[in-house]
């Protein structure tokens, strides 16, 4: 899959799940929870709509919603810290803000723990389309792991600028693209010589901790929204 257009083709599997965004909010969430589109047999996960509503009604002050199609060495991270900063600094405690972040398109890979950068993403990335190519960091080491993930060698205790440092001090959740993960499976699947499904089973266990598979990132953009969210668009 070498075209932006090819990546996004899968989307029209979501039509199966259509049924569902059609109910009421009552009997969807009565529903029970449908699998995700999946390629060659795959086991998907489940994405719960009534979870996705529990979690994002959690009583908060401040609901903020970080949007990335992106990896931008993690800047979308970049401002979730800097957002925090700023409420602090005007004595806003973290416990009533909610900081959500939807990852979709290239930026999903932020989404990936180390082992998967390390075995699926880093491998590959030499012989990746030029346009996902692009998106990653300049120089990618073998074994470096997600570049994001971690807090720089030095940082403060109270440095916000990392996912790992984010989970541990915020509430901070995060939404990925399951048609970005498809579209991921069929490109490295070639590259690393496996079944698309082995390859898309990898990358959905391989999700850091508070990660959410959603149907399409764009519309979870949408629905976190008309949950009371704002939105910071970090690339476009």
């Amino acid at each position: 899959m070498s075209t932006r257009k090819g990546f996004i083709a899968v989307s029209t599997s979501l039509a199966a799940l259509a049924p569902l965004f059609e109910r009421p909010l009552g009997a969807a969430a009565a529903a029970a929870a449908p699998h995700l589109p999946s390629p060659g047999g795959q086991s998907p996960p489940q994405f719960d709509l009534s979870t996705f509503e529990t979690t994002l009604g959690a009583p908060a002050t401040h609901r903020h919603l970080f949007a990335s199609k992106l990896i931008d060495d993690g800047d979308v991270f970049d401002a979730v810290a800097n957002t925090m900063d700023a409420y602090q600094l005007l004595g806003t405690s973290f416990s009533t803000i909610f900081p959500v972040a939807v990852l979709y398109h290239v930026g999903i890979a932020l989404a990936f723990d180390d082992a998967t950068w390390n075995d699926v993403l880093i491998p590959a990335a030499a012989r990746l389309p030029a346009w996902i190519r692009s998106a990653l960091p300049a120089t990618l080491k073998p074994g470096s792991g997600n570049p994001a993930l971690h807090p720089a060698v030095g940082a403060r205790p109270d440095d916000l600028f990392s996912i790992d440092a984010l989970m541990a001090q915020t509430r901070l959740q995060l939404y990925v693209c399951n048609n970005a993960l498809y579209g991921f499976s069929t490109t490295l699947s070639g590259l690393l010589h496996e079944s698309q499904g082995t390859t898309y089973a990898r990358l959905t266990q391989g999700l850091v901790p508070r990660a959410t598979v959603v149907p399409a990132g764009v519309w979870a953009v949408h629905a976190i929204q008309e949950r009371g969210f704002t939105l910071l668009q970090t690339s476009l």
